[in-house]
């Protein structure tokens, strides 16, 4: 049988209220979490260096892709972007990717940068080739797409609008503004073709 603790003559018990007991509680299980996450983080990181091997390509502009953003092929994610910068050289950005370890690139494939939709975000999409010879970790691709600006196009269909609507891109065989319409054919006398 377990000894029964008495109180000491002079030294009050102090009892734990609601409050001291909630906070012992949240801090247990915020340091439980934060473990959590640290062995989840070390365990990924280390099954990702294991797992996988690393491809580069340099791009003109890699707007909106970050690190992190999938790599799909025949659309099957395949890997992941972990490092983007830029040369020392040309100031051109040069992506690394990881793609997993077994899957045989061919070596003339290329590595495009994508938009999942107008506003959605930036993935890469490796097309592969039809070369036999499959690149080797840290080999570069040399045929690449860069990312595709949706601003810039959204600002070119918006200006081409607006000239429509003051007149001053005409549709394709309509007069420009203040141009007398073309007469037509003459019945029987053939149209002179236009020089390219």
């Amino acid at each position: 049988m377990a000894p029964v603790l008495k109180p000491q003559p002079g030294v009050p018990m102090r009892r734990i209220t609601r409050q001291d007991f909630e906070t012992i509680v949240g801090t247990v299980t915020l340091a439980a979490v934060a473990l959590a996450l640290w062995i989840a983080s070390a365990g990924g990181k280390a099954a990702q260096e294991s797992g996988s091997y690393l491809l580069t390509a340099r791009f003109g502009q890699v707007d909106g892709l970050t690190i992190g953003n999938p790599v799909y092929l025949a659309g099957i994610q395949v890997g992941s972007v972990v490092r983007i910068e830029l040369a020392p050289n040309s100031l051109k950005p040069v992506v690394t990717i990881s793609v997993r370890r077994g899957l045989a690139v061919p070596a003339d494939s290329a590595l495009l940068v994508m938009s999942d939709g107008v506003l959605g975000g930036k993935y890469m999409r490796i097309e592969a080739g039809s070369e036999t010879e499959a690149m080797k970790p840290g080999a570069r691709f040399e045929t690449v797409q860069d990312s595709i600006i949706v601003e810039r196009i959204l600002q070119k269909i918006v200006q081409g609008a607006e000239a429509r609507r003051r007149g001053e891109a005409p549709e394709n065989g309509a007069p420009k503004k203040d141009e007398a319409p073309k007469p037509a054919p003459k019945p029987g006398v053939p149209e002179t073709p236009k020089q390219q």
